[in-house]
């Protein structure tokens, strides 16, 4: 399913939150994504509308890659120029999108979340909208303050660093959150297949194996010893019956 794509694609953008331009990962996480949110558009709008806003990412990802192969290819100069020129309004609209495409994003978790019964990942989608928003508003904060009175008190470098690491822990929850999107929700074509069947134990709108509780295990229990007797009475009246016909033939000759 498109969240086992999603899971892959995600973890790639982490270096937006290293505030660095040119990591190649992030656009090849964009358009992961982009497929991911594709294949999952047609299960809520919320992830239609995420995939749009996905792909408005991407050419922010490919200047990224652009401006990076200028350091590759022995244009340094051009580099920094570029750099120091674009770096704040790039931080502030990257930092806008990426609101944007996780608003939609864990819109779409929580939506489907609620479709299937699963009130803890609700709640883990709504705190990573928090998260989400603070984290945004942190880098753009950061972005002004890069001026004498605040680095004489504390340095860039450390400001950075903070929101660099309150990034990394945005990552990783909305990571977390996807994992447990593809271990709990599956396509609807696939509630039929045995749960041994599964490589994950991943379901669609049903509780796992183990969380099924001891009434649903005896209630299952009973419905299959019941099948085992009918099958059994069946099986035996098939051989009382030809029995009987053996009898039968035998007395004619």
């Amino acid at each position: 399913m498109g969240f086992g794509i999603l899971l892959l694609g995600y973890p790639l953008i982490l270096s937006v939150t290293l505030h660095s331009m040119g990591f190649c990962f992030e656009l090849l996480g964009y358009l992961i994504m982009f497929r991911a949110l594709t294949l999952l558009s047609e299960y809520g709008k919320y992830f239609r509308y995420a995939k749009y806003a996905v792909s408005a990412l991407i050419p922010l990802g490919a200047f990224s890659l652009v401006l990076q192969c200028f350091s590759w290819f022995g244009a340094d100069r051009l580099y920094e120029t570029v750099s120091q020129v674009v770096s704040v309004p790039y931080s502030i609209l990257l930092a806008v999108m990426l609101l944007v495409f996780h608003m939609l994003l864990l819109l779409a978790v929580k939506t489907i979340a609620r479709e299937v019964d699963l009130p803890k990942l609700v709640t883990e989608a709504s705190r990573n909208i928090i998260v989400t928003w603070l984290y945004v508003a942190a880098v753009i904060v950061s972005c002004f303050l890069n001026v004498p009175a605040v680095t004489d008190v504390l340095p860039y470098y450390k400001v950075l660093g903070y929101v660099s690491l309150f990034g990394v822990i945005w990552i990783l929850l909305n990571a977390k959150m996807i994992f447990v999107c593809y271990m709990r929700i599956c396509l609807p074509e696939d509630l039929d297949m045995p749960v041994g069947d599964r490589k994950m134990p991943r379901l669609f709108g049903r509780p796992k194996e183990e969380d099924v509780t001891e009434e649903e295990l005896a209630a299952a229990e009973k419905a299959k010893k019941e099948k085992e007797k009918a099958d059994y009475d069946a099986a035996m009246r098939q051989r009382q019956l030809e029995r009987t016909r053996k009898n039968k033939r035998g007395r004619k000759k």
